[in-house]
């Protein structure tokens, strides 16, 4: 076998199903070994970037590993971004990239896509990085590289491979996919938390990313309902419990009108989280009611934004499947729970009040239309700050997705890997600007008939960057008029079914045809026709 059918052995031990990339000259060999074997499915991008961001949206929306494959030098540099939202999101994304061969590594001839630096600017952005030297290093170093990937918090990793080594023999690998174990929680701090929470009633939980990943659904659920305790979520918690769930209140925890109702709460459970900070450190002074049982499988991100009163190491379902079985508690205060839920009513009503009846009307009509288990993909825009991230109800984990760093143009791409990872009707909820930045992938979308549903709110330029100037720069905007784009000439340019919306009735009537077809549909909605919203609610965490 060469070097490059190494990569493919070690690909099929990971159970790989599909890679995204662009061919190369120094990835050639690779791509070259895949279709030879024919077992995997290349998905071929229009952009690296783009490929790593649909490997990423692939690995979240599946729990599997995501492959991308680039070219050394600029198609790796194209890579960084996604890796960077790959690391902010806990999510396992696999780069192989290729490399200068190596009678020219570190000679600085000017070798074309010659990278001297590049296996340190990868490991600025991964777990791991690693490149062998020996083509009988590849299959190994591939799987040692997964296998730290799947350490506690899910990270990105990579591994660069020279071109001639790509090439070269060598014998076919012994070497197996070894899967971090996941160490048993630690039974006296496990008896410490279940007597922690036997001591209050007047208590709330936390649920975040690891909650979705851990696949403790069912057990967050069931602990929840014994302990009669509100549930918010964070955006990545989104669905580990369904949001029509009394117990649900949802992504509301950074609502200052709801921590007024929280006063007088005893007890924070916090799983699954890191209590990520927003913008202006908004968040960070937000801190958790009474006291704070923080349960996460990163040990560096317990007691990092707050200290807690009892910080646990484990993996979310481990964890609350052991604290059920000691749990000896009542049930929580029904008075202190409905005051929450009837604050959170409050809240989300205002919400609705401010986005106007055409914003409530879309969002109703995406949610009348898409399955319970749908995908939903949004994008840093308006109205995903506005509707998406905290009104537009989701019902199952990992159903709903988007950049984690506070990016703005993932969303298409990240769309396009979790409709392939799960076969499932895909809805995006875009803005005109954060498109732009990906907009040729809709011809990857097209190419494969990917199931997707791109909703552009289409406002001529960066509307969430508008309302933060106009708030911070006493009313002046710069920068952020990109004129106004016909994306239904451009989305059918490219083989993707179009429609123009410019009222409700056209958007419902738009969905809903969109919604029949088997492949991708881009709906181009006019914001200027629609009645405005009040206020924007710009990111806060």
């Amino acid at each position: 076998m060469t070097g490059a059918d190494a990569v493919v052995s070690a690909l099929k031990k990971l159970c790989v199903e599909h890679v995204f990339g662009i061919v190369s000259i120094h990835n050639m060999p690779i791509f070259d070994a895949i279709n030879r074997d024919g077992s995997i499915k290349i998905i071929d991008t229009r952009h690296e970037m783009g490929a790593t961001h649909a490997a990423d949206g692939y690995a979240r929306a599946t729990g599997k590993i995501g492959v991308v494959i680039a070219s050394t030098g600029p198609g790796t540099t194209n890579t960084i971004t996604g890796l960077y939202e790959a690391s902010y999101a806990s999510s396992p994304v696999l780069l192989i990239t290729g490399q200068a061969e190596t009678a020219f590594y570190g000679k600085h001839h000017g070798y074309v896509h010659e990278a001297e630096n590049q296996l340190q600017m990868l490991r600025t952005v991964t777990r791991r990085a690693e490149s062998p030297r020996f083509a009988s290093q590849i299959e190994e170093f591939i799987l040692q590289v997964a296998s730290d990937m799947f350490s506690g918090r899910p990270q990105p990793g990579a591994v660069e491979i020279p071109i001639d080594l790509q090439y070269n023999n060598t014998q076919t690998g012994t070497h197996q996919f070894a899967p971090a174990s996941l160490n048993p929680p630690d039974s006296s701090l496990v008896t410490q938390a279940a007597e922690l929470i036997g001591m209050h009633k007047k208590r709330i939980i936390i649920a975040g990313g690891g909650v979705t990943r851990g696949k403790a659904s069912q057990a967050l659920i069931q602990f929840a309902e014994i302990l009669n305790a509100p549930v918010f979520t964070t955006a990545n918690g989104r669905g580990v419990i369904p949001e029509d769930h009394p117990l649900c209140i949802g992504n509301l925890y950074q609502s200052r009108r709801l921590h007024d109702d929280l006063k007088d709460c005893e007890l924070t459970i916090a799983i699954g989280t890191r209590f990520q900070v927003g913008v202006n450190g908004s968040g960070a002074n937000l801190k958790p009611p009474g006291k704070l049982l923080h349960l996460d499988i990163d040990p560096a991100s317990l007691n990092l934004t707050y200290a807690a009163d009892l910080a646990i190491e484990g993996d979310a379902r481990q964890l609350l499947e052991a604290i059920l079985l000691q749990l000896n508690a009542e049930p929580g205060n029904d008075p202190f729970l409905q005051k929450i839920q009837q604050s959170a009513k409050g809240v989300k009503l205002g919400l609705r009040k401010r986005i106007g009846p055409d914003y409530e009307g879309i969002m109703e009509s995406i949610r009348a239309n898409l399955p319970r288990d749908g995908n939903i993909v949004r994008d840093s825009t308006v109205p995903a700050y506005n509707f998406a991230n905290q009104l537009l109800e989701i019902y199952e984990p990992g159903t709903f997705i988007g950049p984690n760093s506070g990016a703005i143009g993932p969303g298409l791409p990240l769309a396009i890997g979790m409709a392939i990872g799960t076969g499932k009707k895909t809805v995006v909820i875009h803005g005109d600007g954060g498109f732009m930045l990906h907009a040729t992938e809709l011809a990857t979308a097209a190419q494969y008939s990917v199931p997707l549903v791109v909703c552009v709110f289409n406002d001529g330029g960066y509307g969430v960057l508008r309302g933060l100037q106009k708030r911070q720069f006493d009313g002046n905007m710069f920068e952020v008029d990109l004129g106004f784009v016909d994306f239904k000439m451009f989305a059918e340019s490219m083989g993707v079914t179009g429609f123009n919306v410019q009222s409700l009735e056209e958007f419902k009537s738009a969905f809903a045809q969109a919604m029949d077809e088997d492949g991708p549909c881009l709906l181009n909605i006019d914001m200027r026709e629609l009645e405005p919203m009040q206020g924007s609610i710009l990111p806060e965490g």
